[in-house]
């Protein structure tokens, strides 16, 4: 991996770990990473496995996109979907914003579990 894109990425995993408000010793606990490599990754001079990079994303509930990309969502990669929502007859729409809804709050109780 490029040198310039490890320092971007390790910059945006330290954002993630302090916008948790973890030390790198609690990330070391969730992550079973250890501190020292926890840092060597946030400073670029490591880089990082797919499952170093999973382990790091269910320890600080994140997307991988965040810290690859450092997008929290990609607003393009649901215009289909949005698309085929608002195409469905107005009889519909009551239960559509049924079902978004339980899915969000879903997805919030399922993210405070890991906070």
């Amino acid at each position: 991996m490029e040198q310039q894109k490890q320092k971007e990425m390790g910059k945006r995993i330290r954002a993630w770990r302090e916008k948790r408000g973890y030390t790198r010793e609690q990330l070391s606990g969730l992550s079973a990473l250890s501190p020292r490599f926890i840092a060597n990754i946030e400073s670029g001079d490591s880089s990082i496995s797919l499952d170093t990079l999973i382990s790091l994303c269910r320890a600080l509930s994140c997307s991988s996109d965040s810290i690859l990309f450092g997008d929290e969502m990609q607003p393009e990669a649901w215009a289909e979907e949005i698309a085929r929502l608002q195409s469905l007859p107005a009889i519909y729409q009551p239960q559509v914003g049924r079902l978004l809804q339980a899915a969000a709050e879903l997805i919030l109780a399922a993210e405070s579990e890991h906070q």
